[in-house]
């Protein structure tokens, strides 16, 4: 039995970004951090997504 192992683009592959520290107390602070955050949990959301959908 020869099982293939499907090809997963490169930029699927690559760890989720870390996340930033909250460096201030003010709500823009807040604001800025959160904006940033939830664009990297969305980008790493959509690659692992894609992964699952690659292997099914």
């Amino acid at each position: 039995m020869n099982s293939l192992k499907p090809v997963i683009p490169a930029n699927l592959i690559q760890p989720c970004p870390n996340l930033n520290e909250i460096e201030g107390t003010t709500g823009k602070d807040l604001m800025i951090w959160s904006v940033d955050t939830v664009a990297k949990y969305n980008d790493c959301k959509a690659r692992h997504g894609a992964i699952v959908k690659a292997l099914e």
